[in-house]
């Protein structure tokens, strides 16, 4: 019957199918029993035991939170999973399965909650390393907006700034030689001829003196950054750009009265009505202040500046040489900007006009180049932190994915893919990173606000303008912090990846680590190649590679002995921890011998924990190195580079000039014999100078008025080293070889502008002299030039005569400038290590920054104990049960944690101190002479790092404490 369906072959065929299809889907039920069941005795084991003893892991909830994950999945549903056979003819359903992305983001999300504590050392060691690059790019952001907001206000309204013009003045000057010092500014009758121009609106002047300010005691208000200047007053009505405007008291009457700005006043304590002493380089008088005053606009005073308001009159009289002032800004009634410089330029000749747009936006690029190196400074050091870090996550990752294997193993014989385990760890990976970058960003505007309450404290407040919150210093540290967790946590996950379901079956040891031979031998190859490089570039001459080729191959160099100490440290610990093992446990007898042998037992663990101290330690010792070696190069420099007996000095950074008559007094006194003056002028010797130096006051040349030998010890003279004479001047020798020069060499002597204003000869070359530095010019060259009076004269070298003994000397020379508060007398010594200890200022700000990394690689060694205390807990009760004490596991505990730290300060300081020595050997081409090695600030470093190491167990060591004895028979 070939129509019957019992007899068709196809049908036979479709039976057998049917048969086979629901046998396989009886089996895999059962198989998915069986480990339900499986999963479900698991947590019933987990429930028996005391919960208390799982506060921190909480496996038991992670358990249970998996299973529900699976029982509420909406694509799985045990009803129409197992469907009847299938009638003839009909196409077997596809059976379903679980839905994986969605599955494995609730396992990752449970996980995290589940075990909140193991993970949030973690989470703190990216919110460090994220809230300082926040911070940096924030602050940055801040202070441009500062700035952004001060030039913007300040320059409101300014329609033309009137400058001398160099050209003019050269004219000028050919024309009247003799008249050459009264020719660098702009003619005092064209402040009155403007403000005559019905075109015009208001003129002022722009000039502000420098000033020195004491109390009525005629002590000196020490103002740290902070300057004191003088500036004539204009209101509200009466001014170009944000006006002034009288809070309290009057405005001044005569010449002896002065106002004061509020923020100075306060700062200060200064009341209407007090007296003050103002210095300036020719004059001391006592003013009384009558009013306090305030810019109309707070964004247009930066700082706890100290300003001085007076009348125009006054300041004319008083601060100027009656017949000039340095610049005018100019604001119009009809015509404005463009339109209005065409008007000026057209009527009044000789002077040069700026739009005050265009002087704003060249004063905002000069500062934001300044700020550029601010915040790459300290970006770099939140990347070392977040470098730091690294290592943290990485390590804290991996002894989770080793305390996890027995779970892993669950979960891939419940089907779970690979691909699907190592998503879950990168998922957990990401939320740390989520969470860790999300709160530095908040610790990051904390930051912020620390520096500008830091700032107000040493006298350099910045108006109130936020936090600089911009999208690239926002978004830029949160991409940043989670690209570092994902990367640090990749090989964990991929070991999470590769467990096989059997593990299911074992206990939970972690499983033995791979040999050491391969990774040993591939750190020292690192080694040898990067020690290869550094000894190239130390026995590399001079002349063949400069200083920075040389310099760029030690950091490559150390890059590479970086990752070879990494990769050897392992296996080292496992010698150097055992004999800070030893010496460490003497006096703690068994519980000694036993933190010897645990801190051995995971040498990899012990090596990448210890690593991130090393790499703090290193940087520390490295440029520790290299301040000392610093400073006692400026000491030996300075003080072997000066012949004087005494160095009479201006304070601060050396812009307030030593008053004229003071010079004379000096001359006068008993005991003097040679007297060189060194003066700063703004001109350059044969290249135009830097923009951003001619912006921020610093492009001077130092000038002299004596024989440089009388009071300098000069080496390698070549030529003669008299400045007595004009238009001459001499050179540092490898300065002047760079620039082209010979002795006998006529150069142009250039202003600001880039213009030539005098040619002078080279008459001498000497080798380098931290004293004078590159060049000096004679006083008398600028002397009849436009420039001669803003010459700054900033020290004083002073040579007894032989006829009174040294403290005599200085004793005259002391009384002798008494009365001008603001001279200093020092011997060598005293100025060479006045110097040196500038260097001291920036060597704190250094320390202070890498400390940073010292704290996120202590949090690292806290972190590892805490995860380390759980996976042995088993042990920890073991030990519990036989005998051992709580204080005696706290003991033990903190030992294992303070070995860990010496052996990653011991390795820091080695490579520290080799790599800060191959530095200095080829910075020695560049003043570096001295090379010094700090050994009692490294000994202080080594002991402060055990103190480290007992800080970092303390919160693990009371965790493990309290481990119960029963934990040996739960587990």
């Amino acid at each position: 019957m070939p129509n019957d369906p019992q007899h068709d072959p196809r049908h036979k065929h479709h039976n057998g199918r049917r048969a086979r299809q629901q046998d396989a889907y009886e089996d895999d039920y059962e198989e998915w029993s069986d480990q339900a069941d499986y999963v479900e005795d698991q947590a019933d084991d987990i429930d028996d035991t005391d919960s208390a003893d799982y506060d921190d892991y909480a496996y038991a909830d992670y358990i249970d939170d998996a299973d529900e994950a699976w029982d509420e999945d909406d694509e799985w549903d045990d009803e129409d999973e197992w469907e009847e056979p299938v009638e003839w003819g009909e196409a077997p359903k596809k059976i379903k399965t679980p839905s994986g992305r969605a599955t494995m983001l609730k396992l990752s999300v449970r996980s995290i909650m589940a075990h909140k504590l193991r993970l949030l050392l973690s989470v703190v060691a990216v919110m460090l390393g994220t809230a300082f690059v926040a911070g940096s790019m924030m602050f940055t952001a801040s202070l441009n907006a500062v700035f952004d907001s001060t030039v913007e206000d300040t320059f409101a309204g300014v329609d033309a700034v009137i400058t001398p013009d160099p050209a003019a003045i050269m004219a000028e000057v050919a024309q009247n030689p003799d008249a050459a010092d009264s020719l660098g500014g702009i003619r005092r009758s064209l402040l009155d001829e403007l403000r005559n121009d019905p075109e015009i609106k208001n003129v002022v002047i722009q000039d502000g003196v420098r000033l020195m300010l004491a109390d009525a005691n005629r002590k000196p208000f020490q103002t740290r950054n902070g300057r004191v200047r003088v500036v004539p007053w204009y209101d509200e009505n009466s001014a170009v750009g944000v006006g002034n405007r009288l809070i309290t008291g009057s405005l001044p009457e005569n010449p002896d009265q002065v106002l004061l700005n509020k923020q100075a006043a306060q700062t200060y304590n200064i009341k209407v009505g007090d007296t003050v002493v103002v210095i300036d380089p020719q004059n001391q008088r006592n003013m009384t202040v009558t009013g306090i005053f305030a810019p109309a606009k707070a964004s247009a005073e930066l700082g706890a500046n100290i300003t001085l308001a007076i009348p125009e009159t006054d300041f004319l009289d008083q601060y100027t040489d009656g017949k000039t002032v340095k610049s005018l800004a100019v604001s119009g009634n009809t015509k404005h900007g463009a339109e209005l410089v065409d008007y000026l330029k057209g009527k009044y000749q000789g002077v040069k006009y700026q739009l005050g747009s265009e002087l704003a936006a060249e004063l905002n690029g000069a500062i934001r180049d300044g700020l550029k190196f601010i915040n790459y400074f300290l970006v770099a050091f939140g990347l070392i932190a977040l470098l730091v870090g690294t290592f943290i996550i990485a390590n804290t990752f991996a002894m989770i994915v080793a305390q996890r294997l027995q779970e892993f193993a669950l979960m891939r014989a419940l089907g779970v893919s690979r691909l699907q385990l190592t998503t879950s760890v990168i998922i957990e990976a990401f939320l740390v990173g989520i969470i860790g970058s999300g709160t530095g960003i908040g610790a990051g505007m904390g930051l912020v606000r620390g520096i500008q309450f830091a700032l107000k404290y040493f006298n350099m407040s910045i108006p109130e303008v936020g936090l600089g919150l911009t999208t690239t210093s926002v978004v830029g540290p949160l991409v940043l912090g989670v690209l570092v967790t994902l990367m640090s946590a990749w090989s964990p996950a991929r070991r999470a990846g590769a467990v096989h379901p059997v593990e299911a079956m074992r206990s939970t040891e972690t499983a033995a680590e791979s040999p050491l031979k391969l990774r040993t031998f591939l750190g020292l190859v690192l080694l040898a190649a990067g020690g290869a490089a550094v000894a190239a570039a130390v026995r590399a001459s001079i002349a063949d590679y400069d200083t920075q080729t040389r310099a760029l191959a030690v950091g490559a160099g150390a890059v590479l002995v970086t990752i070879g100490v990494f990769m050897v440290a392992p296996a080292l610990s496992i010698l150097v921890v055992g004999i800070i093992g030893r010496l460490l446990g003497l006096p703690f007898r068994a519980v000694g011998k036993l933190a010897a042998t645990n801190s051995r037992r995971n040498p990899r663990r012990t090596a990448t924990t210890a690593f991130a101290l090393t790499l703090g330690v290193a940087l520390v010792t490295t440029i520790g190195m290299l301040a000392a070696s610093m400073q006692q190069s400026v000491k030996d420099l300075v003080s072997s580079g000066v012949r004087a007996d005494y160095v009479l000095s201006s304070p601060g950074d050396g812009r307030f000039p030593i008053p004229d008559d003071a010079v004379q007094k000096v001359r006068e006194t008993a005991g003097v014999g040679e007297i060189t003056g060194f003066s700063r002028v703004p001109v350059s010797v044969g290249v135009t100078p830097d923009s951003f130096m001619v912006a921020n006051g610093m492009a001077k040349t130092l000038v002299a008025d004596n024989d440089l030998t009388k009071t300098l010890e000069l080496e390698g003279v070549s030529g003669s080293m008299n400045l007595a004479d004009p238009n001459v001047f001499v050179a540092f020798d490898d300065y002047a070889h760079k620039q082209g020069w010979k002795v006998g060499d006529m150069v142009p002597v250039k202003n600001l502008a880039g213009d030539d204003v005098v040619e002078a000869k080279l008459i001498g070359t000497y080798e380098e002299n931290q004293v004078i530095g590159d060049v000096v010019l004679s006083a008398s060259t600028v002397a009849n030039t436009p420039y001669a009076r803003e010459q700054v004269l900033t020290w004083l070298m002073v040579v007894g005569n032989g006829e009174v003994s040294k403290e005599q000397l200085r004793a005259n020379l002391q009384a002798a400038v008494a009365d001008y508060l603001v001279v200093q007398v020092q011997d060598r010594q005293e100025y060479a290590g006045e110097r040196a200890a500038m260097i001291n200022q920036m060597l704190y700000i250094l320390y202070a920054l890498l400390a940073l990394s010292v704290l996120v690689a202590t949090l690292g060694i806290v972190n590892t104990l805490a995860l380390n205390v759980i996976e042995r807990r088993q042990e920890i009760g073991m030990l519990r049960a036989v005998g051992m004490q709580r204080r005696q596991i706290r003991l033990l505990i903190t030992i294992e944690s303070v070995q860990i730290a010496l052996f990653g300060a011991a390795v820091g300081i080695g490579v520290g101190v080799g790599l800060g020595w191959a530095f200095l050997k080829v910075l020695a081409g560049e003043g570096l002479s001295a090379l010094v090695i700090p050994w009692p600030q490294l000994g202080w470093m080594f002991g402060a790092s055990a103190v480290v190491g007992v800080i970092a167990a303390l919160w693990p060591a009371s965790r493990a404490a309290k481990t119960p004895p029963l934990d040996a028979i739960a587990h």
